[in-house]
């Protein structure tokens, strides 16, 4: 999932916008600015899936609480707001890493967890009327390589020890062609899951939440925090807000309070969305249930429809900016990005090659040192989430439940899954963060690239 909004630009001389291809779906007026200083029950700095999802929670479990939401910008605005809308079941980078770290039942249990929110979060939006263009016919995983094929045989072995249904199996090419027409695919996995317009779901969630009472304040950042006697006090630029509780939920931001600043990173992903493709277009490729598709590897490229029948593509290697620099103008239309992203078109879709990009973007993942997410409480009546790792849409709903929890004092299932009051190892300070960054990046696309010499699960 990516976490930073990209500058609202113009086109270039090719038409192309460096901008977000979602916003165009629903427009935003953001909301006004807190103005009046405030009192309330829990504070939750960021307007993202985690800040609303707990929030929607706590005022279930407890309607009498008086919730306030800080947000910089507008309520989704960050990656909750334009991530690629794959709605996954992954907690953190992969589930061989996951079943390596916590054992296998407890991997379970949270797997079964976020597979619970995947089917509440259709129904939610359902219940509430929010058009979210959901599409549940879920992923592929998918191999263009015979090493790649290994990897799919690695994942399969261990979903069978997850307790994963039998029908659970590994299409061969022709198998595989049969569900998406692409000569780039030698074998896939079908997953769980769903596709969403991400930035639909947000706006449709902060709706939700305003209409049961929760006080959101857009274009409101979160200047400084400061514990008193009497509470916890976030200053704003024209107002400030006293709370018993507070949660720390921005994510890819979240470096920029002092507590996290080397517990999460924010890493630059990219994406690019084509034209729509005609009926002609769309007639050359046998896609019949319109399943998004996910590489196997360390980093995944994918590749989905739009409901408007838009081409988007995505992921690549990933980078570290010095200093966790989060800058739009200087990283939001990288050429060699967006090339790359042209060649998995051209090497997935080689009937679709010369169909223009409209729309190229960049933006930020949270990394945790140990690639898991992070929820938690530094134990003076402050939260925390951080570092989905890209796959946050359905592990936030799955977090906001955790976070009702920890903030009520609840010794519950979802207050004990295991990225809950994990152990966080800090990143080193910089140079040494962008050098091993740097370093990491290139074994992880060495082992891409030649998985044969690097047989380790390093991620």
């Amino acid at each position: 999932m990516t976490d930073i909004a990209p500058a609202r630009t113009g086109t270039e001389n090719t038409g192309v916008k460096h901008e977000i291809y979602w916003r165009e779906t629903e427009p935003v007026v953001p909301g006004p600015p807190l103005r009046d200083n405030v009192t309330c029950d829990v504070c939750i700095i960021g307007g993202g899936y985690t800040a609303l999802w707990t929030a929607h929670f706590l005022r279930k479990a407890d309607p009498s609480l008086e919730i306030h939401i800080l947000e910089a910008d507008y309520a989704g605005a960050g990656a909750s707001g334009h991530n690629d809308g794959f709605v996954t079941p992954t907690i953190g980078h992969s589930l061989g890493a996951l079943v390596h770290r916590f054992g296998t039942d407890r991997a379970k249990l949270a797997y079964a967890a976020v597979g619970k929110s995947i089917l509440e979060l259709n129904r939610f939006c359902v219940k509430q009327d929010i058009d979210a263009e959901f599409e549940s016919a879920g992923y592929y995983q998918v191999a263009a390589t015979t090493d790649q094929i290994r990897l799919l045989e690695r994942d399969l072995e261990l979903a069978a020890r997850l307790g994963a249904k039998s029908g659970l199996d590994l299409l061969d090419r022709t198998r595989a062609r049969e569900r998406i027409g692409s000569p780039g695919i030698e074998a896939a996995v079908k997953v769980g899951g769903a596709l969403i317009n991400p930035h639909r779901l947000a706006r449709g969630l902060l709706r939700a939440v305003t209409a049961t009472g929760v006080s959101v304040h857009e274009q409101t950042p979160a200047l400084t925090v400061e514990t008193t006697p009497t509470g916890h006090v976030v200053r704003t630029p024209h107002a400030r807000v006293t709370a018993s509780k507070l949660l720390y939920a921005t994510n890819a931001y979240q470096h920029q309070f002092a507590e996290f600043r080397r517990k999460v990173v924010p890493v630059w992903s990219y994406a690019a969305v084509t034209r729509p493709l005609t009926d002609e277009e769309l007639g050359a490729v046998h896609w019949p249930e319109r399943e998004g598709f996910v590489e196997a590897g360390n980093f995944i490229v994918f590749g989905r429809l739009t409901a408007g029948n838009r081409l988007l593509f995505g992921g690549g290697r990933a980078h570290y900016r010095f200093r966790r620099n989060m800058d739009v103008a200087g990283n939001i239309d990288k050429p060699a990005a967006t090339e790359a992203l042209r060649g998995v078109l051209s090497r997935y879709f080689p009937m679709w090659r010369d169909v223009p990009f409209t729309h190229t973007y960049g933006g930020c993942v949270a990394i945790t040192r140990e690639v898991v997410p992070h929820i938690g409480a530094l134990g003076d009546g402050r939260f925390y989430a951080h570092g989905y790792c890209g796959n946050g849409i359905a592990l936030t709903h799955t977090a906001g439940k955790s976070l009702r929890d920890l903030i009520l004092g609840r010794d519950t299932s979802y207050s004990n899954l295991l990225f809950v009051h994990g152990k966080e190892k800090p990143f080193p300070p910089e140079p040494l963060a962008f050098l091993g960054a740097g370093a990491v990046s290139s074994v992880l696309a060495a082992q891409d690239r030649h998985p044969r010499l690097i047989r380790t699960q390093l991620v």
